[in-house]
């Protein structure tokens, strides 16, 4: 029995090892088949690749060329060709500027050729603006007939300041840029210190400015008076205004125009047909002091 029973045993297991080798065996050709064919497709991969690769090497150096080429073009264009150059300066606008003094701030040495693309516009701008007797200017560049218009807007005249025995023009800015001559018809204050002053230099404030021309502008409108003249005895924070009638008024300058006008008629209408004899005082706030 037990010999039977052994030999039983050991033909089940003949019989079952046999198929799990074929099924190894199988599943090994299967696998190096796969293996055989992964390694074609990357090969066949990595030759096409090179191909590929070989064939885009020649249009990446061509694109390069091209580039290069179209760059040598346009610099030669810009620079090397008077497409974008000017020789003729015109100045126009100017009536208190030499258009002598224009072009010596924006060409020290001389006007010659210049090329349009490399100059440096906003610097020249700042250049012409710092003069006092000019607002604004504009550049205009007309490639056609190669010229550089120079459009100057100057200052509005202002004042006349009357110190050390000469007059000057003075911008809305409080600038001194010219010399008045006699019979100008604006308005001339007088500095009663007779400090000298000199061409190009602030004088007084913008502020100060506006507050004299738009007492003076508006004093006639609410009373019928007319400035004759005025004159600054101290400071510019004070400014006396001598009318016609012979009497002062005395101002604050830094205070409100219209609100010291408007105190200056409540008193003449309180006065009647009196008259100020020597002044009316209206430096303090809504007091009024006359003599």
């Amino acid at each position: 029995m037990l010999k039977r029973g052994f030999s039983t045993n050991w033909f089940t297991k003949k019989k079952r090892s046999a198929p799990s080798r074929v099924v190894l065996f199988n599943q090994q050709q299967k696998y190096n088949q796969r293996m055989r064919g992964n390694l074609l497709r990357k090969t066949s991969v990595q030759l096409t690749a090179a191909k590929l690769s070989r064939l885009r090497t020649p249009a990446r150096w061509w694109s390069k060329v091209l580039v290069v080429l179209g760059l040598g073009l346009v610099g030669y264009l810009l620079f090397g060709t008077n497409l974008f150059v000017l020789d003729t300066l015109r100045i126009t606008g100017t009536h208190l500027t030499e258009p002598d003094a224009i072009q010596a701030v924006l060409f020290p040495r001389g006007f010659t050729k210049m090329n349009a693309l490399t100059w440096w516009e906003s610097r020249a701008k700042h250049k012409v603006e710092s003069l006092p007797q000019v607002q604004l200017v504009h550049f205009v560049k007309n490639f056609i007939s190669d010229t550089l218009t120079v459009e100057v807007t100057e200052q509005q005249m202002a004042v006349v300041w009357q110190t050390a025995g000469e007059k000057f023009l003075i911008n809305r800015h409080g600038v001194a840029y010219d010399r008045a001559e006699e019979g100008n018809p604006l308005l001339t204050i007088e500095d009663l210190k007779n400090i000298p002053i000199s061409l190009n230099q602030r004088i007084v404030t913008s502020d100060f400015i506006d507050f004299v021309t738009s007492f003076a502008a508006n004093l006639p409108r609410k009373t019928n008076l007319v400035i004759r003249r005025i004159t600054v005895p101290e400071t510019t924070f004070e400014v006396e205004m001598e009318t016609s009638e012979g009497w002062r008024i005395i101002l604050d300058t830094t205070g409100s125009y219209d609100e010291q006008l408007n105190n200056l008629v409540r008193v003449l209408q309180e006065m009647g047909d009196r008259k100020p004899r020597e002044y009316v005082d209206l430096r303090v706030g809504k007091k009024v002091f006359y003599k």
